[in-house]
């Protein structure tokens, strides 16, 4: 199955993002431990906007977090678990964050 890359992500019908974008997201990756605790996997942003994945039905967008490291950000479709214990969420964009 081949990838395709965009360099567009429609968040919304008003809210699009392009390469250079920052924005935020919320979601992500959880691990729950043995005594029950959840600990958060998921990366920090803000993150900043390089493009839109998709492969079959699993979508991703490509960016870079606070500390310019690459983030890849799971937004759609299924994946599947390595472990058990790994609880798989996806990222929501919540918003774009404005220029001063």
């Amino acid at each position: 199955m081949k990838t395709q890359y965009a360099t567009i992500y429609r968040v919304s019908p008003r809210v699009v993002l392009t390469p250079g974008i920052r924005f935020r997201a919320k979601g992500g990756p959880q691990i729950r431990l043995t005594t029950g605790e959840v600990v958060n996997m998921a990366a920090k942003g803000p993150f900043l906007f390089v493009r839109h994945c998709k492969r079959g039905t699993c979508e991703w967008l490509d960016a870079l977090d606070r500390d310019g490291n690459y983030a890849p950000l799971h937004v759609a479709g299924r994946r599947r678990k390595v472990t058990a214990a790994l609880v798989l969420r996806k990222y929501c964009v919540t918003g774009t964050i404005r220029k001063k």
